[in-house]
């Protein structure tokens, strides 16, 4: 276990059980909320190790680490459990309004991965129409 993977906390986290999506981190002046979706707890080491990648992510303001993190993590059987319960696709919206707290809630990680999909999208569009035409 290093510092940087399991950050120490000063500010106390709570857990709160949601419908859609998989889970967030969330972090407030007095403590950090994960909220994660209910239909976890039907899966203990499901739950497990979607709670363990919430608990290794960097509190406070979006850090590299955070992306990387998303990026690298393979957690098996949670493929299967979206495909299962299609609420929790809105995991992989870039920003969205969270009607409980009346705020609009935006996920660096997720508007980061989608520009890399989109340029990398464009540039392929670009390069094949250029092969095309020449």
């Amino acid at each position: 276990m290093t510092k940087q993977e399991y950050p120490e906390q000063h500010k106390p986290i709570w857990i709160e059980l949601v419908n859609t999506g998989v889970a967030n981190r969330f972090d407030f002046k007095d403590n950090e909320i994960i909220e994660m979706n209910w239909r976890l707890t039907k899966y203990p080491r499901l739950y497990q190790k979607v709670y363990q990648r919430e608990i290794a992510h960097d509190s406070g303001n979006y850090k590299f680490f955070d992306f990387m993190l998303d990026m690298k993590e393979k957690t098996p059987g949670l493929f299967k459990f979206m495909a299962k319960h299609i609420s929790s696709w809105t995991q992989f919206l870039p920003f969205y309004w969270d009607r409980k707290r009346k705020q609009f809630v935006y996920d660096i990680s997720t508007i980061v991965s989608w520009m890399i999909i989109f340029n990398i999208a464009i540039f392929t569009f670009y390069i094949l129409e250029w092969l095309l035409w020449t």
